[in-house]
């Protein structure tokens, strides 16, 4: 069996690069690249979609790149297998191309992968009518890649953190100014002693006052409101750093199917709150993390507060086996293996 995972190999997120290692691992030949996409495809049983099936940020969506992509697609499907996992169904900040391409595979594709019950039940009727296999495998860990092994102490000491803090980190970019003042509004009223919002990618600035004079005046806005953040890309190396910093990881998102940070939270043994939505709201169900209705100021502020609580319990303990025992990159891959190896079957 050989698999194409269709995209950049060198994306800054390692979901695709951390399976692709567990599937060799387990006698899988995988590759990643846009090369193959293009050029040599027919070496492949199985070409897999992460994300918008879109072969490149570098290639502009307009008419005629969509139909290039969409006729390469096609060309595929005679000698290989088109799988696609469905991380979205409508992208944030929609793209009319884009959007085309993926609705294109939506409806063509011969297997999708859903990463939790909310779009296999979503899309179930639509699969069954166009004939495409489903499948459920969960959000793996990235325990091939981070270790999460700093200690709290050490961790707040690079981060100039107080030790005594109870630090809540959002991590990764805030879409727009509604993300923000959800999150600000709930801080504001949260009720906990040594409270400590750490959100790197708040609010992104320019800090020459001259020429983001209106930006630099909102930035120190929030600044004000408590929120700890310089706008600035976090290294990947830098990244268990603020995990391992943390009390409570939250998801900042109004609506949301799936979140990396998420199964990161649960490896790293901290809280995880976030909007009763999508895949995301029934693992915080289950699991016994809070969960919040994102348009209730009040529910995300008595979320957060019941976070901090929850971090001095032994929840994150039950957080980071429950990662480990069920969403283990390879035992994620192995159920990939047994999905690859259905979709062949004639």
């Amino acid at each position: 069996m050989k698999v194409l995972i269709a995209g950049s190999p060198n994306s800054i997120n390692h979901y695709a690069d951390t399976l692709k290692s567990a599937l060799i691992d387990n006698g899988i030949d995988v590759a990643i690249n846009l090369e193959d996409f293009w050029n040599n495809y027919r070496q492949y049983d199985i070409v897999h979609f992460q994300w918008w099936p879109w072969p490149s940020r570098t290639l502009k969506p307009t008419e005629e790149n969509y139909k290039k992509v969409i006729n390469q697609v096609q060309l595929i499907k005679q000698t290989a297998k088109i799988v696609l996992t469905c991380h979205e169904i409508k992208r944030p900040n929609p793209e009319y191309y884009f959007d085309l391409a993926h609705e294109y595979h939506l409806n063509n594709c011969d297997a999708m992968i859903h990463l939790g019950k909310y779009t296999f039940e979503r899309l179930e009727q639509q699969n069954r009518k166009n004939n495409i296999k489903q499948y459920i495998i969960p959000h793996h860990i990235y325990d091939n890649y981070y270790h999460f092994d700093i200690n709290k102490a050490e961790a707040r000491k690079r981060l100039n953190i107080p030790q005594k803090a109870n630090v809540m980190l959002c991590f990764g970019d805030f879409r727009d100014d509604d993300e923000r003042n959800m999150v600000a509004d709930a801080w504001k009223k949260v009720k906990y002693p040594d409270k400590y919002l750490l959100a790197p990618r708040f609010y992104r600035y320019r800090r020459n006052i001259i020429l983001g004079f209106k930006q630099f005046r909102k930035a120190l806005d929030y600044k004000m409101k408590g929120v700890h953040f310089n706008g600035l890309p976090v290294p990947d190396d830098m990244l268990e750093t603020y995990f391992c910093a943390a009390d409570v990881i939250m998801l900042q998102r109004r609506f949301i199917i799936n979140s990396g940070n998420l199964p990161l939270g649960f490896q790293a043994g901290k809280i995880v709150i976030g909007p009763d939505v999508g895949n995301v709201g029934p693992i915080l169900h289950d699991s016994g993390n809070p969960f919040f209705d994102s348009y209730n100021t009040d529910s995300v502020k008595t979320a957060i507060e019941e976070g901090f609580r929850l971090s001095k319990t032994d929840l994150p303990q039950k957080n980071h086996d429950l990662a480990f025992n069920n969403w283990a990159v390879d035992k994620v891959a192995k159920q990939h293996i047994e999905a690859y190896s259905d979709i062949l079957k004639k």
